[in-house]
């Protein structure tokens, strides 16, 4: 696919974690949940439409990156820790989201993002989860 698919799925991603560090900000955990699994969501895609490929299942993506991807297996696996937290907190009725998950998943959000980023062969945000990065 075009190399301007791949980069409106970054933006996608950034535009998703964005709005999960103001949900973040305002308390909302459970909304940040959402936010956090869809930026990683379309950062994954990016590597499928870089590759050629269109996704059919959110899991076959996770599972495509670990096969294709070794470097990237750190984050697929994060990655599908979130994807079944947001099933949780959409569909779920015993479990809550709570804060430090929330914010993990901002900072791994943000290093999903900049790894995936240069496996595309694009420039890194340089934001990644470094102390001075961090908030709270």
């Amino acid at each position: 696919m075009p190399k301007d698919v791949v980069e409106k799925e970054i933006k996608n991603a950034e535009r998703h974690l964005t709005n999960a560090r103001r949900c973040v900000e305002q308390k909302m955990y459970d909304l940040a949940m959402v936010a956090i699994y869809m930026s990683m969501f379309h950062a994954a895609r990016a590597v499928l439409f870089k590759d050629g490929l269109k996704e059919r299942s959110h899991i076959c993506i996770i599972l495509y990156i670990e096969e294709k991807y070794p470097d990237l297996r750190r984050f697929a696996r994060l990655m599908d820790g979130y994807r079944r937290s947001r099933h949780t907190v959409l569909y779920g009725i015993e479990d809550e989201a709570v804060e430090k998950d929330a914010k993990q998943g901002l900072e791994g959000g943000r290093d999903l993002i900049d790894a995936i980023k240069k496996v595309c062969g694009l420039p890194s945000s340089g934001k990644g989860a470094g102390p001075s990065n961090r908030k709270g």
